[in-house]
């Protein structure tokens, strides 16, 4: 088993939960893509079931590995590897993404000619070559309602036009953005060291865009690079866990709204949320369609778990 280098310049930390074949290949991209410049590749296993840990070992020995007992969620098992080294750059690599050259050189050129960068992300794409969403509009109350109503991201109203899925890297061209995707996510180590780590109470989804906006809060930009092609295959760890994928993301959601809008925000999102998943369901039932009426009434379902779970929650 590896150790982290405390010479390197960047950590790349890629964290993993039963998805064995996928890890090791992002691996593999990484030696290829990135094995000549000053890395350390720091590798977290969520106590997988697969044989992943021994295959890091086998395969990779340069490799750091870090074994949890337990599952303790993306956020922490970053936290973990960042309090274990020490390179002024961090990269977070989601186990089911692939790294390519251009991708690291992007990231690596805009942190090197903006100090003030905290974290950076860079155009990514499926398996099958197509732009995905990478950067994002902080939530608000009503942005995400906006999207699942099936409004189109480029809705002119003033004060609605900013919903969640509108992409700042639409335009093709490097910017400052909200937040990034922290599939593939690079950050500076002097600026989460002044805002803190991954905050560990979400457990999945949100916690780069809580990191993003404590960043942006305390004066650092959030940039994006057109750049890139990082290949990200999604949701490899969370197969077959549909309903427990839905809780966890409006608990997720619910957490955001309340630490940086309060709980009027809170209020009002659940509302416009349960509104609009019920009359989905019923139209759905009414036209007949019952597997998306099945997936409306799960969603509703999970919303209102995540809602009584957050009122139980201390401090609340």
């Amino acid at each position: 088993m590896g150790k982290t280098d405390p010479s390197a310049q960047v950590a790349i930390i890629v964290v993993s939960y039963n998805t064995r074949d996928l890890l090791l290949a992002c691996l593999a991209s990484i030696e290829s893509s990135a094995g000549g410049a000053d890395i350390e590749i720091v590798v977290v296993d969520n106590a997988s079931t697969d044989g992943s840990p021994q295959a890091v070992a086998e395969a990779y020995p340069r490799a750091a590995l870090i074994e949890n007992t337990e599952n303790i969620g993306f956020g922490a098992a970053c936290n973990r590897a960042v309090e274990a080294t020490r390179s002024p750059f961090i990269l977070l690599l989601n186990s089911d993404a692939e790294l390519t050259a251009e991708a690291f050189e992007a990231l690596c050129d805009t942190m090197k000619a903006r100090d003030d960068c905290g974290a950076t992300g860079c155009r990514m794409v499926n398996a099958r070559g197509e732009g995905l969403v990478s950067t994002r509009y902080f939530l608000t109350p009503f942005n995400q309602a906006i999207e699942q109503a099936g409004f189109p991201s480029g809705l002119n109203i003033r004060g609605l036009n900013r919903t969640y899925r509108p992409r700042p890297d639409e335009s093709g061209l490097d910017c400052g953005v909200d937040w990034v995707e922290g599939a593939c996510l690079m950050l500076r180590r002097e600026a989460i060291a002044e805002t803190g780590l991954f905050d560990e109470r979400f457990f999945m989804y949100s916690e780069e865009e809580d990191l993003c906006r404590r960043l942006r809060r305390s004066g650092w930009a959030v940039c994006y690079s057109a750049r890139g092609g990082a290949v990200h295959h999604g949701g490899a760890s969370s197969e077959g866990k549909r309903q427990e994928m839905l809780l966890q993301f409006y608990k997720s959601q619910i957490l955001f709204l309340h630490k940086h809008r309060g709980r009027l925000a809170v209020a009002l999102y659940s509302a416009a949320m349960k509104a609009l998943l019920t009359v989905k369901r019923i139209y759905h039932e009414a036209s007949r369609n019952e597997q998306a009426a099945l997936e409306f009434k799960q969603r509703l379902e999970s919303l209102k778990k995540a809602c009584e779970s957050r009122r139980d929650a201390p401090g609340y």
